[in-house]
């Protein structure tokens, strides 16, 4: 099988983050700004209705909206990447599950993203001083999973392991970190006065903000793991580190 072309990529996918990280961006602080507003105006304010659907459909801390659906997106999309890796890698006859366990995470970040279900933990409070009653779960459940999947990342190529440990790290620093000080700021009250202070908005989007950033990471990471080139059977999908040991393997049976 001749290839050879090595499809041009790099450009192109730094273009798509980049669009991709102005539209999360521009998505998070519209969203911000309208739920702030239609918080702290009146309702009988000739604006109010518009920023009411705005924040309905934009605000991050909100459900089942269209900020939680680009969310869950984004995160199947890595998921699908690192299951990409998996097939690829076995077919190259390197370790492959891994990748799929990684890949199953991922996805189900992606359910929980868009059906809420970490809130469903708030059932099995333990009466600690979270304000968000799932935090008291979802800690404790966060350090073993990152714990397992760090073991895990033992076994994949080492600068993917190095770039996703990085995205995992902004990603719980969003999701459980500022979190927990979110419900600090508001201390422990959970009611609309609470959150409608322009304190708790600005840790929203932080929060969101580096949730989204460790995702973009991650999915970056995953995807540069990957090349495709053109073959005269078609189009191949390989891992980057397969394609770079065999490279190695040529020139070393070349050599003199």
């Amino acid at each position: 099988m001749d290839t050879q072309t090595v499809l041009a990529q790099g450009t192109g996918r730094r273009r798509v983050f980049w669009v991709a990280a102005t539209a999360f961006a521009a998505m998070l602080v519209v969203g911000l700004v309208a739920h702030f507003l239609r918080e702290n105006i009146d309702s009988t304010a000739p604006t109010w209705r518009g920023l009411s659907g705005l924040a309905g459909l934009l605000y991050a801390d909100g459900e089942a909206n269209l900020w939680a659906w680009a969310s869950g997106l984004l995160l199947a999309g890595i998921g699908v990447s690192l299951a990409a890796v998996g097939f690829a890698a076995r077919n190259e006859r390197h370790r492959s599950a891994p990748y799929f366990v990684l890949a199953a995470l991922a996805l189900t970040l992606s359910a929980d993203e868009i059906a809420q279900l970490h809130e469903k933990l708030a059932r099995f409070d333990f009466d600690t001083d979270f304000t968000f009653a799932w935090l008291s779960v979802g800690v404790p459940v966060a350090i073993v999973v990152g714990l397992i999947v760090l073991w895990i990342a033992r076994r994949i190529d080492r600068q993917l392991r190095r770039r996703l440990i990085v995205a995992g790290t902004f990603f719980l620093l969003g999701a459980v970190g500022f979190e927990a000080i979110g419900g600090i700021v508001i201390r422990g009250q959970l009611n609309d006065l609470a959150r409608t202070s322009l304190p708790y908005h600005l840790l929203v989007g932080i929060e969101e903000g580096l949730e989204v950033t460790g995702a973009l990471l991650a999915l970056a990471a995953a995807l540069s793991a990957l090349t495709v080139e053109r073959t005269t059977a078609g189009i191949l999908v390989r891992t980057r580190f397969g394609r770079e040991a065999n490279d190695a393997l040529k020139r070393t049976t070349v050599s003199p």
